[in-house]
C-alpha cells in the first residue's frame, strides 16, 4: 500500500488505536477504560465491529461522548471478514504516526503506550512489543506470562520459527510500516499476526522489546479462535514455512524449527481430545509428518509415524502403537552404490 491509500495524513505523535470486535459486548467496556487510563494521552480510537450486533456500538458511542477531546470512530462490517479484514478497515482510517493494536477482550496497563513509544524512539525501531500477563476468562485468575525468553531475545528472530511470542495487543508500530509492508493477510484466520511480523522482517523492519509487562491477555474464552489448538499449531507451521531466508536468519536453523513445528502439529492432532478441540483431524497427521521429514530428511522417524497413521487412517481406526513424546531413531549410514 502507499501513503495515498490512507484517508488522512499522519499526525506527529498521535497513536491510532485499532480494535477489531466480534461479539465483545461483555468485554469491550473494560478494554476502552484501559485506554482512558493511559498515561500517554495523545491517541485516537478506531473500533471495527465484524458484523455482530449487540451493545458494542452503544458502548463505543458512550465512550466517545465521555472523551470529546479524542477522535473516536466506530465502523461495522456488513459481512464477517475476520480480524485481519477489520484491522485493515481501521488502518485505512488511521491518522496517527503510530498504530497500536488492541483486541476487544484484552486490556492495557496505564504504562503501555508511554513505554512502547519510548522504546520506539530510543531504539529508532519500527515495531515495539512486550510480554503479556495471561488471565483466565471470567475468573481473572493469573495464568502466567507470554513473551520471549532471554535466549529468544538473543537469537531474534529465529525464535519466531518456534513459537509466536509477539502478541498483537502488546504491539505498537509506526504507520510507515504499513506503507512498506502492506495490510494484513485476510485469507488467514489463524496466525495472521505471525504472518505480518515475518513480512515486516522480510522488509528489514526493526523490532524492539519493551521490558516489563504492560498488557493483560485473556485466555480460555469460549468463542476464542485459539481454542482450536490443533488448527493453530498447523497454521503456525504453514505460515512459518513461507519465510525461510529472512534477513538476519540462518536458513538451516529456520528449517529445523519449522520441521519440529510440523511434527508438533501432527502430535497435537494425534493426542488432542476431539470433543474439546473441533479442529482435530487425524487424517492430516501423515501429511504433517511428511512435511516435517522433507525439511529434515535425516529424521526417518517422521516417515515411520506418517506410515503408521496412514495405515491407521486407511482402516479408519486409531493406531495400536502409542504416540511418542518425541521421535528419535538411530541413524543408519547408507552404503554407497558400487
Amino acid at each position: 500500500m502507499h501513503r495515498s491509500d490512507f484517508q488522512r495524513s499522519a499526525t506527529n505523535g498521535l497513536v491510532s488505536i485499532v480494535i477489531p470486535a466480534f461479539r465483545m459486548d461483555d468485554y469491550i467496556g473494560e478494554t476502552l477504560q484501559s485506554i482512558a487510563d493511559q498515561s500517554y494521552t495523545n491517541w485516537e480510537l478506531i473500533v471495527v465491529e465484524d458484523a455482530s450486533q449487540g451493545k458494542t456500538e452503544a458502548i463505543v458511542k458512550q465512550f466517545e461522548q465521555e472523551h470529546p477531546s479524542h477522535r473516536v470512530i466506530y465502523r461495522r462490517n456488513e459481512k464477517n471478514g475476520g480480524p485481519s479484514h477489520s484491522r485493515n478497515v481501521a488502518f485505512l482510517e488511521a491518522s496517527g504516526e503510530f498504530i497500536a493494536l488492541l483486541d476487544a477482550d484484552d486490556r492495557w496497563l496505564p504504562t503501555h503506550l508511554a513505554a512502547s513509544l519510548e522504546a520506539l524512539q530510543q531504539e529508532n525501531a519500527d515495531l515495539a512489543y512486550s510480554t503479556v500477563v495471561l488471565i483466565e476468562d471470567k475468573s481473572e485468575l493469573l495464568l502466567g506470562l507470554w513473551g520471549p525468553d532471554h535466549q529468544e531475545l538473543i537469537e531474534f528472530p529465529h525464535g519466531l520459527f518456534t513459537r509466536s511470542f509477539i502478541t498483537p495487543s502488546a504491539t505498537v508500530f509506526r504507520r510507515s510500516v504499513l506503507e512498506s509492508v502492506g495490510l494484513w493477510t485476510v485469507s488467514l484466520r489463524l496466525c495472521e499476526d505471525l504472518d505480518f511480523w515475518l513480512r515486516c522482517l522480510a522488509k528489514g523492519k526493526k523490532f524492539t522489546y519493551v521490558g516489563g509487562c504492560h498488557c493483560l491477555y485473556r485466555q480460555n474464552r469460549e468463542e476464542a479462535a485459539t481454542k482450536n489448538r490443533c488448527a493453530v499449531q498447523e497454521s503456525f507451521a504453514r505460515v512459518a514455512e513461507q519465510y525461510f531466508g529472512l534477513p538476519g536468519t540462518q536458513s538451516s536453523a529456520c528449517r529445523n524449527r519449522v520441521s519440529r513445528a510440523f511434527a508438533r502439529a501432527a502430535k497435537f492432532h494425534s493426542t488432542t481430545d476431539g470433543k474439546r478441540d473441533p479442529s482435530r483431524d487425524p487424517f492430516k497427521i501423515p501429511e504433517l509428518y511428511v512435511k516435517a521429514w522433507k525439511l529434515r530428511p535425516k529424521r526417518l522417524g517422521y516417515l515411520l509415524w506418517a506410515a503408521c497413521w496412514g495405515v491407521a487412517n486407511f482402516f479408519r481406526r486409531k493406531p495400536a502403537v502409542p504416540v511418542p513424546r518425541s521421535v528419535s531413531l538411530p541413524m543408519v549410514p547408507l552404503r554407497k552404490a558400487a
